[in-house]
Formats: structure tokens, C-alpha cells, sequence
């Protein structure tokens, strides 16, 4: 199936103000990756935040590294992410930029020690995800983390089986595809696969999450009322997000890489 970026302008540009409230609120897919992304994001860091969305990850990344270039296909978001920029003060530490992470011509080569790119962006991409990879990592500085997230396989067809959908699930067994709740069509990945993309792009894989591996399929507004059972249950998530055996079990995958360094990169070659 074939990528449409104007697919996913269109339905971001819907639901953008839903998107920003998710990005502010309590949400266990918005907040176990930025979990991963404080482990390793380091005060001098140069972060591309693909797919970065209204700003509000870029912000917090901002307090902490030295520039954020926050980039995004959807006009709307990115006014949206302006604002909140201009609320919340580090304005000049934060580079807006419209693009598609298909192409990121306008960057050079290693000019970023720190790649973000968590969401559904690689997963929107669809054919041209080896494309979106290439360019994420080329961007990459060596030796730089990239923290990337992705829709999941195996999630997404125990949704569907869950729903009584048992044909949608073994389509999606079938074709790795399906439709996201926000409408574009998505491929969803295995463990294994990302690994191997990574692998063969010079970027072994430091950790791989479940973000989250049980909330996907829970009714949350019992935990999102309460601050302290809140805290318990990220906790929880946190605990149980890389175990092997619970891998996939959620919609959404995580993968921290380190892209190898020029020496281990000119052995591989050779």
C-alpha cells in the first residue's frame, strides 16, 4: 500500500486539538516515551523531534539539552506547537520546520547527537518506511540515541480479536496493515522486523518497550482522576514495558538505538 502524506495532513489537521490535549494530559502512550527519552537525552544534545506534533515533548526536551528542531507535516500542529512554545518560555532553544520525515534534505548529514521520533509517523509512512529510516538515521550524529516508536502487530490484531473483528485480524497477519483509530492507514511492525531495519542501518537496539504493554485495553478514567494511583500505575508499566514475554502486547512499540560509531561502521562495511 502506497504512502499518502496528504491522507495524513488532513486527518491531523482534524484532530489536532485532540492531539495536543492527549500530548498534556495523562496518557501512558505519551508519557512512557518520554520515560526512555530522560534516560538518555544529555544537556549538550542537538534533538530532531520528527513527527514532534504540538510541541509539548520538545518543550520538555528543551529544558534539558541544548536544541530541539521540531519538525511535522501537518500546518495545524504546528501552529498549535507554536503557541504552546510561546507559552511555556524556551522559544529560542526550538526550531519549527514543516516536513515529512520521508525527507529530511533540509538537514545534513550527522547534524543531530539526539533523533525522536515516537507516534505513528514511521508506521504512516508505509512503503516509504526504509526511506523515513535512512533519513532518521543518516541526520544522526554517530553514536547518537534515536528513540523511535512505532504501531504494533501483535497489539493491534488482539484489539482486533477483542472486538470481534476475527477477520480484520487475520488480515492484518496476513498484510502487516491496518486502519489507526485516527484514520490513515498504518503498518504495523513486529519486534523483530524493527530490529532487523535498525540492525542493517548500523543502529543495534539498546531497549525495546510496550508503551504501554496492559492500558491499551483498559478503561483508564479511574487512574487519569487520581495523581497518586496514576504514579502507581506508570510505575507498574514502567516495571513490566521491556519484559520479552510481554513484548507487542500493546499498540504501540518502542526501540532505543545507538548508531555505531565510524570505526565499527567501517568495519561492517569492508
Amino acid at each position: 500500500m502506497s504512502y499518502d502524506p496528504k491522507s495524513i495532513i488532513q486527518s491531523y489537521e482534524r484532530n489536532a486539538e485532540f492531539e495536543d490535549a492527549s500530548e498534556k494530559g495523562r496518557s501512558l502512550r505519551v508519557e512512557l516515551p518520554r520515560e526512555f527519552i530522560w534516560r538518555y537525552l544529555r544537556a549538550s544534545d542537538r534533538v530532531l523531534d520528527a513527527g514532534g506534533g504540538t510541541g509539548i515533548s520538545a518543550i520538555m526536551m528543551a529544558e534539558r539539552c541544548s536544541r530541539v528542531t521540531l519538525l511535522d507535516i501537518t500546518p495545524r500542529m504546528l501552529q498549535i506547537a507554536r503557541d504552546n512554545i510561546a507559552q511555556a518560555g524556551p522559544s529560542g532553544k526550538i526550531d519549527l520546520v514543516q516536513g515529512d520525515i520521508t525527507d529530511l534534505s533540509r538537514f545534513r548529514n550527522e547534524q543531530f547527537t539526539f533523533v525522536v521520533c515516537v507516534g505513528d509517523a514511521i508506521s504512516y509512512v508505509l512503503d516509504r518506511r526504509f526511506q523515513a529510516l535512512d533519513e532518521l538515521v543518516r541526520v544522526a550524529e554517530p553514536g547518537s540515541i534515536l528513540v523511535l516508536g512505532c504501531d504494533a502487530k501483535f497489539g493491534f490484531m488482539r484489539m482486533k480479536l477483542a472486538q470481534g473483528a476475527l477477520d480484520e485480524a487475520l488480515d492484518i497477519l496476513e498484510t502487516s496493515t491496518s486502519t489507526c483509530g485516527m484514520g490513515p492507514r498504518t503498518h504495523l511492525y513486529t519486534v523483530d522486523e524493527m530490529t532487523t531495519l535498525l540492525k542493517e542501518r548500523g543502529c543495534p537496539v539498546l531497549e525495546v518497550a510496550s508503551t504501554p504493554t496492559f492500558g491499551d485495553t483498559m478503561d483508564l478514567d479511574g487512574y487519569t482522576a487520581d495523581a497518586d494511583r496514576w504514579e502507581k500505575l506508570k510505575r507498574l508499566e514502567l516495571a513490566l514495558c521491556t519484559r520479552p514475554e510481554l513484548l507487542g502486547m500493546g499498540l504501540h512499540l518502542l526501540f532505543v538505538a545507538r548508531k555505531e560509531g565510524r570505526r565499527a561502521k567501517a568495519e561492517r562495511d569492508r
